[in-house]
């Protein structure tokens, strides 16, 4: 039997896998997926739409983190040069990707201390090859959750307690 073998890049919503290797319902803690999978050779076909399904689920989600993001490019251009804008962004952009493929977070006032800060800030080094140091992470999402908290009343006070 053939096996392949992924990154787990995107959590199957609302459903969680334990030591021994079986899919249960989730609990209400939110949750960082990190890791490999291996799926048999025969069931890549069901591996692949479940992850279309998952996607699909977590699109309103993305679609508004996305929209967010957009502001808060906005909400800097006002503030910062274009590259200090732009820099920002751009980190934020990945955080958007960690958040919908490898959290289960359903909402912003739900991220943890440790997913805005260690968490996002290792998953950034092994994912993205550029010069951001942890500061600079660290001090863009700051930047986002305050921009969330002043313009858009969406508090995060554990998240923000993490990065300061």
């Amino acid at each position: 039997m053939d096996w392949f073998k992924f990154d787990v890049s995107l959590k199957l919503h609302s459903l969680r896998q334990d030591n021994t290797n079986h899919w249960l319902k989730g609990s209400d803690m939110p949750k960082v997926f990190t890791g490999k999978v291996m799926i048999p050779g025969d069931k890549i076909d069901e591996y692949f739409q479940a992850r279309k399904e998952a996607e699909e689920e977590r699109k309103p989600f993305r679609d508004h983190l996305e929209s967010l993001k957009s502001e808060f490019e906005s909400y800097l251009s006002n503030k910062y040069t274009e590259k200090t804008a732009r820099k920002h962004t751009n980190i934020i952009q990945m955080f958007i990707e960690f958040l919908c493929d490898y959290t289960d977070v359903e909402n912003l006032e739900d991220v943890t201390k440790g997913m805005a800060n260690s968490h996002f800030r290792k998953w950034y080094h092994r994912k993205v090859w550029d010069s951001s140091t942890d500061s600079d992470i660290k001090v863009a999402v700051r930047k986002f959750f305050q921009f969330l908290e002043s313009e858009k009343n969406i508090k995060n006070e554990k998240a923000l307690s993490g990065l300061k």
